[in-house]
Parts: structure tokens; C-alpha cells; sequence
């Protein structure tokens, strides 16, 4: 990455900056590895729920759910999975799903902590493998392994460690390969949960390097020509927008990452307020409500990816981009173009000069040797 200014020039110009607050301490190696890790998990899914899921929609990716899955027949997963590829885990929830029979796509397995009551169609001929009890899978073909019953269920093969009644498909008793699947998907939950959680804290502690413009009718976020990682601050996002019509994100493809920092524990949206983003803006703008604990979208479509580790969040249109949240009650399709970006926490940190040249900086600069110690000198 490379800085927007001259490092020199960034420390000169900071002068006027000494008394301005400074952004957190570089991270640990371990606390890097979290939030690094955080930024991987947006890669690996299109949507992370920690907690509960209730959807009346699609998730076009992959999808972890740390709690429970509730919704009708119209929950579908992986159904255009672009660059995250067909087969593989499609949905993975650690406790109960329930309501209407669920939709697996394009050859994506299910793994169920829980019991799976709702019933699922395998479009593609992904397996299932559930902790607890089986109901109405139609496997198409592929093999399901339950920990407890089965009951009306057709499959290839079916693994089972409790009882099975109204089933087809070639039965094995006793089967325990799916023990401890609940406790697996649970200890990873904990894991994404506080990685997430370290990579929204991280982004919130950065300063801001851009501000959002406005029209009469226009809220405009655009940086500056540059390169590397731009970063917004946004105080009041429904009083800022109230009275635009328009919500505009340019993302200059020069630029690695762009970073929408919200604050605000109860955050929603004017009803005057349109966005009709560009469809890549989920590759490289995150959306971080770093202190929301909840998020209604109302009807409103949304670009750009999501990181909302703290909130309770409602959704009545689409969002297109890797979507985090605590809770989701989804009335909208969580869309693929999911965060891409490969920054990571060393890039943040690059451009540390040597202690000699601290030395040299401090006897010719005096008083802003403290300043230049800043991330924002260093942010690329």
C-alpha cells in the first residue's frame, strides 16, 4: 500500500494537529491475528450471523449462523455464489432450524448443531450433517448423518444414531460421526464473534482521512485522489442524510479499502434517502457500526458490505456485500460482490521509519515527533 502523502510531508502538515486526539496503539501479534481474522471471515462469507436468524430470503453466498435459523420455504442458500465457488458448506447454524423446509443450492452441503425440524431440499447433491434430529430432508442423492432420529427423509445413505422411521435410502444404525458438531460450530462462533469484534473496534479507532460531501440533493462519500485506505467518520447517519434524496459512495479503484465508520447505538434511515450504489462497492467499502446494537434499513436496498457485530439488524430490501450483524431478521436478499479486499493489520503499519531517522526527525522537527507516530501518517 501506499501513503496518500509523503510521510515527511504527512508529519509537516500534522503541525497543526498536535493537540487532536490520537488514534489507538498498534495491535499486538495476537490481537492482529483477530483482526485479521474478522476480515477473512467477511471473505470466506457472504453472510455471519453470531446469534439468531430469522429469513423470508436468499443468501446468494455462504452463511453462518451461530444461534438458531427460523423462516418459510423461500430461505434459500448459495444461490449464485460467484467467485465463492459452488459445493462446499453452503449454511452452517448451531442450533435449531425451523418453519418452512430450506433451500440448498448449487451442490452446498448443510451442517445443523441443533435439530433440523424445517426439513431441506439438496439441490445439487450436498450432504447433511445434523448434531440432533432429522426431519424431512430430500437429499437427492447424497448421504445424511443425523446424532439422533430421522424421520421422513430420502437419501442415498442415511447415518443415524437414535431411531428412523418413513425413510428411504440405505440405512446405517449407530452411526456417531456427527457427535459434537453442536460444540464445533459453537466454539467457532466465539471465534468469529470476537474477531469480528476486534476488526469493527480496530477500523472505529482509525482518523479520518475523508469527509462526506453533500448537494441539495446528494450525500456524496468520495476520497480524495489517492490510493491505499481511505476512512469517513460519521456521527449521526439519519441526521446527515435527512433531506438528501440521494446516497452516493464513489470508490476510486485505486484505493485497497474504504472505511464508513457509523456511530450511534440505534441507527436508521430518513425516508427521503435513495441508494443506488455501483454493484462493486461490496469488494472494498465496509460499513462499520461499530457501536450499533441496532440497525433497521427499512425498505431501502444497501451496497457496500456490512460489519455490525454488536446489532440487532432489519433488513426490507436487499444488501450487496458480506453482511455481519449480531441478529438478522432478513425481508431482503443478502446479495454476492462480497468483501474482497486483501489489507490486512501490517499494512495499517507500514512506513515506521528506523530509529535513526527518529532520531534525525525529533532534532528537526521537535515538538511533532509525537505526532508522526500517528496511524494516519502511515495509513495507505
Amino acid at each position: 500500500m501506499h501513503p496518500v502523502r509523503p510521510f515527511f510531508a504527512a508529519a509537516t502538515a500534522s503541525l497543526a494537529l498536535a493537540g487532536a486526539a490520537m488514534a489507538a496503539p498498534l495491535p499486538s501479534a495476537v490481537g492482529a491475528d483477530q483482526i485479521n481474522g474478522g476480515f477473512q471471515a467477511m471473505r470466506d462469507f457472504n453472510l455471519i450471523v453470531l446469534k439468531d436468524l430469522q429469513s423470508t430470503s436468499e443468501v446468494q453466498g455462504r452463511t453462518f449462523v451461530g444461534g438458531n435459523l427460523k423462516g418459510g420455504s423461500s430461505s434459500n442458500y448459495l444461490t449464485s455464489p460467484g467467485a465463492q465457488g459452488t459445493g462446499g458448506v453452503a449454511l452452517t447454524v448451531g442450533g435449531d432450524v425451523t418453519g418452512g423446509a430450506k433451500n440448498i443450492n448449487n451442490g452446498g452441503s448443510l451442517k445443523v448443531g441443533g435439530n433440523l425440524d424445517s426439513g431441506a431440499n439438496m439441490n445439487g447433491g450436498g450432504s447433511v450433517k445434523v448434531d440432533g434430529n432429522v426431519k424431512k430432508v430430500n437429499a437427492n442423492g447424497a448421504s445424511v448423518y443425523a446424532g439422533g432420529n430421522v424421520e421422513g427423509t430420502n437419501a442415498k445413505d442415511i447415518y443415524y444414531g437414535g431411531a428412523i422411521k418413513t425413510s428411504n435410502g440405505t440405512k446405517h444404525a449407530g452411526d456417531k460421526s456427527a457427535d459434537g458438531l453442536q460444540a464445533a460450530i459453537e466454539e467457532q462462533a466465539a471465534i468469529y464473534e470476537q474477531e469480528l469484534m476486534a476488526t469493527s473496534d480496530y477500523l472505529a479507532d482509525l482518523d479520518a482521512t475523508a469527509i462526506m460531501t453533500t448537494t441539495s440533493q446528494q450525500a456524496i462519500f468520495k476520497p480524495d485522489v489517492g490510493s491505499g485506505v481511505a476512512v469517513f467518520s460519521i456521527s449521526d447517519l439519519k441526521g446527515q442524510l435527512t433531506g438528501k434524496t440521494e446516497l452516493v459512495v464513489e470508490a476510486p479503484t485505486s484505493y485497497d479499502l474504504i472505511v464508513i465508520n457509523v456511530a450511534g447505538a440505534k441507527v436508521s434511515l430518513p425516508n427521503s434517502i435513495n441508494f443506488n450504489g455501483p454493484t462493486n462497492l461490496g469488494q472494498k467499502v465496509i460499513w462499520n457500526f461499530f457501536e450499533a446494537t441496532s440497525i433497521d434499513l427499512g425498505s431501502k436496498s444497501w451496497y457496500g458490505s456490512v460489519l455490525a457485530p454488536k446489532a440487532d439488524l432489519k433488513i426490507g430490501n436487499f444488501i450487496q456485500g458480506s453482511v455481519v450483524a449480531r441478529s438478522l431478521v432478513q425481508n431482503g436478499a443478502i446479495k454476492m460482490d462480497n468483501y474482497r479486499s486483501s489489507v490486512t493489520v501490517a499494512e495499517f503499519a507500514g512506513g515506521v521509519p528506523e530509529p535513526a531517522t527518529w532520531a534525525m526527525m525529533i532534532m528537526g522537527f521537535g515538538a511533532i515527533g509525537a505526532v508522526i507516530r500517528r496511524r494516519r501518517a502511515a495509513l495507505a
